[in-house]
């Protein structure tokens, strides 16, 4: 503030009080009420920073507990998938060798009438379909453990993929941190040096 007590005589710029008579002048400079609203600005502005990130720290605990509450669900899923999938292979073995004892019996009945039995022998066409409907099965339940065992060794790729990239994450936050300290501390003895010297 600046004040003149009379009208053609010297100005008076001081940064503190100054007590004429009764009268007490609040002396600060332009510079300390800018520094004061910028400040406060800067104050304002970090708060918001604060806030904003504090938000959505409380936003991703609550998606991550959600998930978490979730992986019953999945898991249930994937049970149910793999009981469908060897139901669904017995059952298809089942049917193939209903069928086939079908066909022998059928194909049975009319060797005996026509008296071919040597030829085309009942139990040896059996005991192929057995292999065949053995082999079938197998080859399905193996696939189907192929399939689990693929998505269990991909669920373990992702998962030490995610740690690296907390890990990395960390890192990089920490680097970042320690360049910003380094560069205020250098700004504050660069100022520091600079007071002294004025």
């Amino acid at each position: 503030m600046i004040v003149s007590i009379e009208p053609d005589y010297a100005v008076i710029s001081l940064p503190y009080l100054i007590y004429i008579g009764n009268v007490c002048i609040n002396m600060s400079t332009k510079e300390d009420k800018i520094n004061e609203k910028t400040n406060s600005t800067l104050n304002q502005q970090q708060d918001a920073v604060n806030k904003t990130l504090d938000n959505t720290l409380h936003n991703i605990r609550r998606s991550t507990d959600e998930a978490r509450r979730e992986i019953p669900q999945y898991t249930q899923r994937i049970t149910e998938y793999q009981e469908k999938t060897i139901q669904t292979v017995k059952d298809i073995s089942s049917d193939f060798i209903e069928a086939q004892k079908q066909v022998v019996n059928s194909f049975q009945s009319q060797l005996d009438r026509s008296g071919v039995w040597d030829v085309y022998n009942p139990q040896r066409i059996a005991e192929n379909y057995a292999v065949m409907v053995n082999n079938f099965t197998s080859y399905l339940l193996n696939t189907s453990n192929l399939i689990n065992n693929a998505l269990a060794s991909n669920m373990r790729v992702y998962n030490t993929a995610l740690e690296q990239t907390r890990d990395n994450v960390k890192t990089l936050t920490k680097t970042n941190t320690d360049y910003i300290k380094s560069v205020n501390r250098h700004n504050t003895d660069i100022n520091r040096d600079s007071q002294t010297r004025f």
